[in-house]
């Protein structure tokens, strides 16, 4: 293929620039690891995870980064449990979705995927040896895709997803797209909509079922105790919260407008704000500090007198804090990034708020509107508004909260659904 000769070609360069724009990044910390990591990102294993798949049947799992990894855990874990299971070897292109991989039962290796370049693919596979490869979500890599089929692999795709607004630019590429998407064996979609993508990008139509999402299935209703344990530290005991999660520049700004708006009829409110990325934090404390918001660092050992928010500096608590939530709202959607996932305050039984930017989540976003448990905000006004109801109406705002809780039930069992799907590739008993 020449385009795929092309890409090869451009490789190096496209390595480099994405090295630089991390460079100039707030995210710049993220390179100082890559003398280290460069042995993965062309293909190589450790003499460890070479012995540890010495003799093995093998099979190669590649997910983007932690919430990938955390989506198809209880897949591996069923899969582990087979009759002589095989070795799984999970690639990321994350160091924080390898460290996840590597707390995983049922992982073998985990490692930073290779660059997708033919040379590093192919060493990679030379030293794997595997003979299946499962994608998740949306990692289509050409190389990847192209020399697991050449190579003899089956090949297939899992909790998949393409958003409204990427499809437009995969269709300028479909032409090139279309003959390494035909490779894919089976696909297991999330959505009737992200089926129809597929088809349209090249892959055959049988080859297509809707199985749902697998995050869903790690959505529980258990609550984790350290949240309510740190507002309680804080003296916050008895007040209504409103959990901010996967917050993004420019949409912080509005929701402590309608937070602050919400204080003046609620004067005991509180604020827990978690950034979508936690080395943003700084910049988060810098808006809460420009309007006079009192504020405590998760990270802190002494809890502030007096806070009226906490600003979550640290990963792995946010589901602690939705099941604390009075009521919950959504990231990266006041802002054009496509939403969160907005089931995840539904689990905990929070009502959910969220803006217009859904494409990322757009079906579960419109169901839980349809069976009242969301609520969309498109200002700091409307924020305000319905989040003023649900502290004036608790027995509204319970209802809401059971209803979240039901929707989540119902969306629930696409782990089991896409193992289906894959038992005539990995011969499932």
């Amino acid at each position: 293929m020449i385009v795929l000769i092309l890409l090869n070609a451009l490789a190096p360069l496209a390595a480099l620039g994405v090295a630089a724009a991390f460079l100039f990044s707030p995210r710049r910390h993220l390179l100082r690891d890559l003398p280290s990591e460069l042995g993965e990102r062309l293909g190589g294993l450790s003499a460890a995870a070479r012995a540890a798949l010495a003799g093995r049947r093998v099979l190669w799992v590649h997910a983007a980064s932690a919430g990938e990894v955390a989506a198809v855990a209880e897949m591996l874990r069923r899969l582990r449990h087979e009759p002589s299971p095989a070795a799984v070897v999970l690639s990321t292109m994350t160091r924080a979705g390898r460290d996840a991989a590597q707390r995983l039962e049922g992982v073998d290796v985990a490692v930073l995927a290779p660059i997708d370049c033919c040379w590093t693919v192919r060493r990679f596979l030379r030293q794997t040896r595997p003979f299946a490869l499962i994608l998740v979500e949306t990692e289509l890599w050409p190389n990847m895709i192209e020399f697991s089929g050449r190579q003899g692999l089956r090949l297939a795709l899992v909790n998949g997803r393409i958003s409204e607004r990427s499809f437009g630019r995969y269709r300028l590429a479909a032409p090139f797209l279309r003959p390494i998407l035909a490779r894919l064996d089976k696909v297991a979609a999330q959505t009737q909509a992200d089926a129809r993508r597929f088809m349209a990008l090249g892959v055959l139509e049988e080859r297509i079922a809707v199985a749902g999402n697998m995050k869903y299935d790690r959505l529980s209703a258990a609550q984790d105790e350290r949240g309510r344990q740190k507002l309680d530290s804080l003296g916050w005991q008895g007040r209504c919260v409103l959990v901010a999660g996967s917050t993004h520049p420019g949409e912080e700004e509005i929701v402590l407008q309608g937070f602050l708006a919400a204080r003046r009829k609620f004067p005991r409110l509180g604020l827990v704000l978690a950034p979508r990325h936690v080395e943003r934090a700084d910049g988060a404390a810098a808006r809460l500090q420009s309007l006079g918001v009192k504020f405590a660092r998760l990270s802190q050992d002494q809890p502030a007198p007096d806070c009226d928010a906490l600003l979550v500096d640290s990963m792995g608590w946010l589901q602690s804090f939705y099941a604390c939530a009075s009521a919950a709202f959504v990231g990266g959607t006041l802002v054009p990034v496509g939403g969160h996932n907005v089931l995840e305050p539904a689990a905990a039984g929070a009502p959910v708020i969220f803006g217009p930017h859904v494409a990322n989540t757009r079906e579960t976003a419109e169901a839980l509107i349809s069976c009242g448990a969301g609520f969309m905000a498109r200002d700091a006004g409307a924020l305000s508004d319905v989040l003023c109801r649900l502290l004036a109406e608790p027995e509204f705002a319970s209802r809401c909260g059971t209803q979240a809780k039901k929707l989540v039930r119902q969306l629930q069992g696409a782990t089991q659904r896409s193992m289906d799907q894959l038992s005539c590739i990995l011969n499932l008993r």
